[in-house]
């Protein structure tokens, strides 16, 4: 397999794979669901993700549960001992950081932030401030910034205010329609009454398509598949389900690379008065290692600003 292949498939492979392991421990989507703290149809479309990938099944679906299909045990049984060690480096990483004497700041975002805008620059992060440590919170549930299980920082997709936080802007922003790039030269849209009308559209849970046409005064007849994450419904487009509504920002990549391309003839938006800000309890000093991550987070947002 090509190395560019590969690097196409490691956007959502980790989480498919706890999906997976979480599954086939406790025997049903629904206690997995339980376990990674999101919804029960998140757990079966990452399995069912993970089991296209792959090109076969690993699960036969039961009226009360699912059972591990003979095929996949030895798979299974990689897959944890590789989950295993991860979480092995990650304690001994954390118990020496402790040793230090110095903490990991936790930060909690979106999949599909952490995934297609944070991760790929956080070896940045360490190059310009490798006494600092970062642990990435990566869900769609909010978590506090203060009080019990409070995190240190926050970036969330929402419109101000935010009561009871600091507050900086990373990303301002409109929403566009993408998809692969042989849907649309299968259909070649030059509207957004075309998509309105026939075209296979990908939603998340912001229902932004029905803002959309609600906004244009549309009466939409097109078939929309539902995604409970952003991320899983901007992977559907690449891999040609149809036509997703996706933050400019979190599609960035793809569309320098070719993976994605705008859908509409001409370029259209949906702008938005929502956007990706930056939270954290109160305002943390600049030469905190808080104030430090905070200001990294922000230059390399504006740089990414000036660039698009």
């Amino acid at each position: 397999m090509e190395k560019s292949s590969v690097s196409r498939m490691g956007h959502a492979v980790m989480g498919q794979l706890v999906a997976f392991e979480a599954t086939a421990r406790l025997g049903s989507f629904r206690a997995a669901a339980d376990e990674l703290h999101i919804t029960t149809g998140a757990v079966a479309q990452q399995v069912r993700l993970l089991e296209r990938k792959l090109g076969m099944d690993v699960f036969k679906r039961q009226p009360r549960g699912v059972r591990l299909l003979p095929e996949a045990e030895a798979f299974l049984a990689k897959v944890q001992l590789a989950l295993d060690l991860i979480n092995e480096a990650t304690r001994e990483l954390s118990a020496q950081r402790a040793a230090s004497g110095s903490r990991a700041l936790t930060l909690s975002t979106t999949g599909a932030f952490a995934s297609r805008w944070l991760i790929p620059k956080l070896a940045h992060l360490s190059e310009a401030e490798p006494q600092l440590s970062v642990m990435i919170d990566a869900s769609n549930a909010a978590r506090p910034l203060h009080g019990v299980d409070a995190v240190d920082m926050a970036i969330r997709w929402g419109t101000p205010p935010f009561p009871g936080c600091h507050v900086r802007p990373l990303f301002l922003g409109s929403i566009i329609p993408v998809c692969s790039p042989n849907v649309k030269r299968q259909y070649r849209w030059r509207s957004l009454n075309d998509l309105a009308h026939g075209a296979p559209l990908i939603a998340d849970s912001h229902d932004n398509w029905s803002k959309w046409f609600t906004a244009r005064r549309l009466d939409a007849t097109s078939s929309v598949q539902i995604f409970s994450q952003t991320s899983l419904a901007i992977e559907a487009a690449e891999r040609g389900l149809g036509v997703a509504l996706a933050p400019e920002v979190l599609i960035r990549g793809a569309l320098a690379s070719g993976g994605l391309v705008r859908a509409l003839d001409p370029d259209q938006v949906l702008d938005t008065d929502g956007g990706f800000y930056l939270l954290t309890g109160s305002e943390p000093d600049a030469g905190s290692d808080l104030g430090k991550v905070m200001a990294w987070l922000l230059r390399n947002a504006t740089d990414s600003n000036r660039s698009s």
